[in-house]
């Protein structure tokens, strides 16, 4: 599973950061989310969909 965080569409809200801190941070200057790394370790999974389930912005775009 790969993750990317859609920086036309993220809104700086941080639910990814908040749910899933391990995959996702804010950039450096920015207050956009980015992922630490694009494949998704099987441990992250579950919380990286959570994550991306609960963007307003609908920013995060998981593939399968």
């Amino acid at each position: 599973m790969k993750v990317k965080v859609l920086q036309e569409k993220c809104g700086t809200v941080g639910r990814c950061v908040i749910i899933c801190p391990d995959l996702f941070r804010f950039q450096e200057g920015s207050k956009k989310a980015e992922a630490l790394f694009e494949e998704v370790p099987v441990s992250l999974q579950k919380k990286c969909i959570e994550a991306a389930e609960a963007c307003p912005n609908k920013a995060i775009a998981v593939l399968y």
